[in-house]
């Protein structure tokens, strides 16, 4: 599908009974219910609280439509348009917090990226351990538990060099002993920064 032909969203189920294992079924039951009218759909992840599906909609598709497909496993809880969004180093460090303890990960990998970008040296380096822990994260709401397990060994590799124990809030020492237990116990237990 052409970008230009089509919008990319984030569709928010409710998750009523739901666990990462069913991510794979949920997927392909999304993609059998709107094959016929040509969506895509990249990605489907389980959250505590929601499921989580990464879609393209042709510019010509009704939305509303489309959701209605998705009603039959799950009431919408929210959709949200992928778009590039200008934010502030605040507000992009703001609103990857409030998005990781939301437990919307790909959204909070979105917004550090944004920073690391432009930033340098150390502050790079935990930027980059930062978002390798969201991206541990979005594949264990795949069930993809070596996966992430290997991302957050990656994460602490790009924390061992930096100093900072508190960014922007961010308990840094926190977040790398609650990664040590995690890799010593071998299991994935999200955590709040």
């Amino acid at each position: 599908m052409n970008k230009s032909n089509s919008d990319r969203f984030m569709v928010y189920l409710y998750n009523q009974q739901f666990v990462p294992s069913d991510a794979n079924l949920i997927l392909k039951k999304t993609r059998e219910l709107t094959h016929s009218i040509g969506i895509i759909i990249r990605d489907c992840r389980i959250s505590t609280k929601f499921i989580e599906l990464d879609i393209s909609i042709p510019k010509k598709e009704n939305v509303e439509k489309v959701l209605n497909f998705f009603k039959t496993i799950s009431p919408i809880k929210e959709l949200i348009e992928v778009k590039e969004r200008h934010l502030t180093k605040n507000e992009a460090i703001n609103n990857a917090i409030v998005l990781f303890n939301e437990e919307k990960y790909w959204w909070s990998h979105e917004a550090l990226e944004m920073i690391w970008k432009a930033s340098k040296g150390e502050e790079k380096q935990l930027l980059n351990g930062l978002i390798l822990v969201c991206a541990a994260f979005v594949h264990n709401q795949k069930d993809e538990h070596n996966v992430s397990l290997s991302i957050l060994e990656r994460s602490m590799i790009k924390f061992s060099t930096v100093k900072e124990s508190i960014y922007y809030g961010i308990n840094i020492d926190e977040i790398k002993t609650r990664i040590t237990k995690i890799l010593q116990n071998k299991k994935i237990i999200q955590f709040r920064i």
